[in-house]
């Protein structure tokens, strides 16, 4: 069974991400794993044993907060709770301890919410932005404004140099949620055309499910953000999916580009990414 692996501070900023997780969950029949992750500063003039109580009466307050903070996000959605496991993790660093727990318990995807509208700084915090460049887990961003919606429409934005893996992937995520899926490739006026339907027919048959292809042309005058922007206005997907590099990844070119430091079009849709080198 798969597992989905979500993450909390017991912020507000952290519900969006839960109901999300929750409804991936149900769609996917999928274990569902809330995770904490704390870290404690024992005091020099303390003895082990009494840290050793401190820790337990915390981690006890602890579950009984997230049980009451969970128990009102399903509450809010009108929806009845699902098996799911509530765990804390004691880590000095939050993203090494939900990595590491997401690898050890061979996690499906990570899901985390993002701090919403404003400058990137703010919308994906060093944290989300950690886990993007360093997670072989797929990660899903949630904004933390983001309204429950259904998944139906998958949107995968390609550079083309590996887009026959790339694709098994995303439809893997798509198959069991029923999604729509089109490949998007920003195409560059030098770049060769391609026949849209020979191109979509050769995709169905490869990956055995029905992809869309989108090749809108490039704006040099506009960002690169800015061509995503308009492609994803038209196509109006659930989910926009990219893939990245550890080393100089496009994560890196798509979210810091020069006249982009305000952009906050992507604190309006969830966002998944997966790292290129996973599984090789």
């Amino acid at each position: 069974m798969e597992k989905i692996l979500v993450t909390t501070d017991q912020s507000v900023n952290s519900k969006a991400a839960i109901r999300f997780a929750i409804k991936l969950a149900k769609l996917r029949k999928a274990e569902l794993i809330i995770l904490h992750v704390y870290h404690l500063l024992k005091p020099f003039k303390w003895s082990e044993h009494a840290f050793e109580e401190y820790s337990d009466t915390f981690r006890k307050k602890t579950v009984e907060e997230l049980t009451s903070f969970i128990a009102a996000i399903y509450h809010d959605i009108h929806e009845p709770e699902i098996n799911h496991q509530l765990v804390l993790v004691s880590n000095i660093d939050v993203v090494d301890g939900i990595m590491d727990y997401a690898n050890m318990h061979n996690c499906s995807y990570i899901c985390i919410s993002t701090r919403g509208a404003g400058s990137l700084k703010k919308i994906f915090g060093t944290y989300t932005a950690k886990l993007i460049g360093s997670s072989a887990v797929p990660v899903l961003c949630i904004p933390s404004s983001y309204h429950l919606k259904e998944l139906t429409h998958i949107l995968y934005a390609s550079d083309m140099t590996d887009y026959e893996n790339e694709l098994k992937k995303v439809i893997d995520f798509a198959r069991p949620i029923h999604a729509s899926v089109s490949m998007m490739h920003i195409s560059y006026p030098y770049e060769f055309t391609l026949d849209k339907e020979l191109a979509e027919a050769s995709l169905q048959k490869k990956a055995d499910y029905k992809v869309r292809l989108l090749t809108p042309g490039r704006d040099i005058t506009h960002t690169l953000l800015e061509d995503i922007e308009q492609a994803i206005k038209s196509d109006k997907p659930s989910v926009l999916v990219l893939f990245t590099h550890q080393s100089r990844s496009i994560f890196e070119k798509l979210f810091f580009p020069s006249n982009a430091e305000e952009y906050s079009f992507y604190g309006k849709i969830p966002l998944l990414t997966f790292n290129k080198t996973e599984g090789k």
